[in-house]
């Protein structure tokens, strides 16, 4: 089998270059073909049946013969939104004039306050000078420690992330960084790769990469691997930990990996999120909208973490208790994997 190195932007470069689609006439709103092109779009672009154990014929099968020219809008909804509640994978959903429409509930991990490990609890407490800002990344000392603290709260576009090189060139003399993206839901993944490239001491295979392209359970591309390398003024190499927990999701999620590849890292905290791929855009004759993966992910021994998350090496779950007693045990396990490696 055949491996071919290259960087991740390249790869959906590659991929969206060789294959544009072409229609000689624009289909007609019907809901029976509103219906095809969006069972269609899944059966060849999206990778996961397989690893999802499900079986999209059958899908096609069952809820076919409900489709007719007298479907509502709604009725149509509701079966696109049993169409893909099997999929494990945030990036699936569904946007119509009516609202956004997800397979996956994580109301849970994104909005809920039952959910305690998905954010940092009284920082005050933990970090020198803490400030709340806008800023997508923040950086402080740790108190009473020789630790450096980065909170990187999103990858978004709007920012840029090279502010990294001096966050490093400051932390240089620390004994260790945590890197806490706990509340990191996703955005470029680019910028995953700028924070991550400041602490590589060489070319390391993070991942590897593969598109379905075709209908057929099999129809794939041949794997790329996916590396991160040393870019930067200069690089961090003591020991590092990242906090993870079910928000981490999505670019954050491939910053997971990237830094899970290099030697001086280790994960604290809870499972991510498991949407580790890049998704695309579709559109339907109806002017509706839906997302869906179009690559794999894999770790360089094939693990694939979509629908499952990426598990960190030591977990670590808060609960009620720690917050009443104003405890950040995430962040403290973070703290002492450090002072151990210093000893």
């Amino acid at each position: 089998m055949k491996y071919v190195k290259l960087t991740l932007l390249a790869f959906f470069f590659l991929i969206t270059s060789c294959e544009k689609l072409i229609f000689n006439d624009d289909p007609a709103n019907t809901p029976t073909n509103n219906f095809e092109i969006f069972w269609t779009d899944f059966d060849r672009y999206y990778p996961f049946f397989q690893t999802m154990n499900i079986n999209w014929d059958s899908v096609h099968s069952y809820y076919m013969p409900l489709i007719s020219d007298k479907t509502t809008d709604i009725e149509l909804l509701n079966i696109f939104t049993q169409m893909i509640k099997p999929f494990r994978e945030s990036h699936v959903s569904i946007v119509t004039p009516s609202g956004w429409k997800q397979f996956k509930d994580d109301s849970i991990w994104f909005n809920s306050s039952s959910y305690l490990s998905g954010r940092p609890f009284n920082p005050s407490k933990y970090l020198l000078s803490f400030k709340v800002n806008d800023l997508n990344i923040q950086f402080y000392d740790v108190i009473n420690h020789n630790i450096g603290y980065i909170s990187i709260n999103s990858f978004s576009s709007s920012q840029s992330f090279f502010i990294i090189d001096d966050i490093i060139k400051q932390f240089k003399d620390k004994d260790g960084i945590i890197i806490d993206i706990r509340e990191n839901t996703g955005g470029e993944i680019q910028n995953s790769i700028t924070i991550s490239s400041r602490f590589a001491d060489k070319n390391r295979i993070y991942g590897k990469i593969r598109t379905k392209n075709g209908p057929g359970k099999n129809n794939f591309s041949q794997w790329y691997d996916l590396f991160v390398e040393p870019q930067g003024a200069s690089q961090f190499s003591k020991p590092v930990v990242i906090l993870t927990s079910r928000r981490t999701a999505s670019a954050a999620e491939f910053l997971t990996l990237e830094m899970k590849a290099l030697p001086q890292v280790i994960s604290v905290g809870d499972t991510t999120n498991g949407c580790v791929s890049e998704p695309t855009w579709r559109e339907l004759p109806n002017g509706w909208s839906f997302r869906l993966p179009f690559c794999m992910v894999a770790t360089p021994d094939f693990k694939v973490y979509s629908g499952k998350g990426i598990p960190p090496d030591f977990p670590v779950i808060e609960t009620q208790v720690d917050i009443t007693h104003s405890i950040d045990k995430i962040l403290e396990k973070g703290i002492e994997i450090i002072e151990e490696k210093n000893q």
